[in-house]
């Protein structure tokens, strides 16, 4: 089976599929690589065939097998570079060296320092050490060594975070017994808790009971949580921290007004009951009164004026839509209003000038119209006012 087929005409693609037909048979002899074996006619082409970027032209599996030695030099696992490392700084600027700290380790594109207002270039003071960059044997040739992350990392360093947590878990435990020992209550409670780590603790090892304080934590998880039991909160002990519901759970929920399944219908994907749960009470004394009461406030009714507008024009012949331009429609709209206002004006203007009675429009003041006013009078024997409110109203010097 070859292993790169050009394009072939009818004739020679015949002649070459009777070929391998032949070959799976036994009647013709195998297919030859370039290295003198044969290779195996079952073999599918898919597998046989080799991608664009390793054919050679000939029949081969050498693409299949695992690659040979490269003859490149390795980096072994204890090999590491030392990062980090810096030799003993100049005392004044080199030819070449990175224009912002003096180093010849990196250019000044590559250097880390912050940008100084002059650089070691000119002003030849604050020279920065050269980084040594150790050269390790195959690190720049081995692709996998060179990007390796954990390359230089010492498992031994990982003691230290283990030393750390267990001096923690020592002076919780020093911290849990000096409140046993000074605990001097009585209570049954602070009894049952007392016996319950006993017995937790009776049947286990010296080995668990000084590494394990999982019951001293469970217990200080349990005082947190009794401190934060509140409503509308959720305590999660793992985390340690609070979850504020939004929804206070002393509300009464909305399919829990009415229990009875032939009334408004619940739909619990979007939580909404469009209808009233109790259908014989106004909505102003009912505790809830349906999803569409609520809908009917704040802005929606000018929201169907517009919807109204944008409907009445598009049928008198204007290009008007709701959705297609809203800012459009809302200033039509307003210049519309305005333009009635302001016709209405002009109109009952003309009505008053022809017919009169333009005083039955001036408000009247409230005293009159209520009759009464809570304002503080005092008045004389006589029915004349001598204090209105704070103010004295003395007659004038005689």
């Amino acid at each position: 089976m070859s292993s790169s087929i050009g394009k072939m005409s009818r004739e020679e693609f015949r002649r070459q599929k009777d070929l391998d037909a032949a070959r799976k048979a036994g009647q013709a002899p195998a297919e030859v690589d370039e290295e003198g074996r044969d290779i195996n006619p079952h073999i599918p082409q898919f597998i046989a065939k080799a991608p664009w970027y390793l054919d050679s032209g000939r029949p081969s599996l050498k693409h299949q097998r695992k690659p040979e030695d490269d003859g490149k030099d390795h980096v072994d696992l204890g090999n590491w570079r030392k990062r980090g490392k810096t030799a003993v700084a100049a005392t004044k600027y080199r030819k070449g060296a990175c224009e912002n700290c003096g180093a010849m380790s990196h250019k000044a594109n590559d250097c880390l320092e912050r940008p100084r207002k002059k650089g070691a270039k000119w002003t030849g003071k604050g020279i920065a050490a050269d980084e040594v960059f150790e050269d390790v044997k195959g690190m720049d040739s081995d692709f996998q060594a060179k990007r390796d992350r954990w390359n230089g990392y010492d498992p031994s360093e990982h003691k230290l975070v283990q030393q750390e947590f267990e001096a923690i878990d020592e002076a919780r435990r020093k911290r849990r017994e000096e409140e046993i020992d000074q605990q001097t209550s009585t209570d049954m409670g602070t009894a049952k808790k007392l016996a319950k780590r006993e017995k937790k603790t009776a049947g286990s090892s010296k080995d668990d009971i000084d590494f394990g304080s999982s019951d001293e934590e469970d217990d200080d998880e349990d005082k947190y949580a009794e401190k934060a039991n509140m409503p509308g909160q959720k305590i999660d002990t793992d985390k340690r921290i609070t979850i504020r519901n939004l929804r206070i759970r002393e509300d009464r929920a909305k399919y829990l007004y009415n229990l009875n399944p032939e009334s408004a219908y619940y739909d619990p994907k979007t939580r909404s009951m469009r209808e009233a749960p109790d259908a014989g009470t106004r909505p102003e004394d009912s505790q809830f009164a349906g999803d569409n009461f609520h809908r009917s406030r704040g802005d929606v009714a000018k929201l169907k004026q517009l919807q109204l507008f944008a409907w009445q024009s598009e049928a008198r012949g204007n290009d008007v839509h709701m959705q297609a331009n809203p800012t459009v429609n809302e200033l039509q709209h307003r210049e519309y209003t305005q333009k009635k206002e302001k016709l209405r004006d002009t109109f009952k203007g003309s009505i008053l000038d022809r017919y009169g009675g333009a005083e039955h429009f001036d408000n009247v003041p409230k005293e009159l119209l209520a009759g009464q006013s809570e304002q503080y009078t005092e008045y004389s024997q006589a029915g004349q006012p001598l204090r209105k409110g704070n103010q004295l109203l003395g007659s004038g010097s005689k």
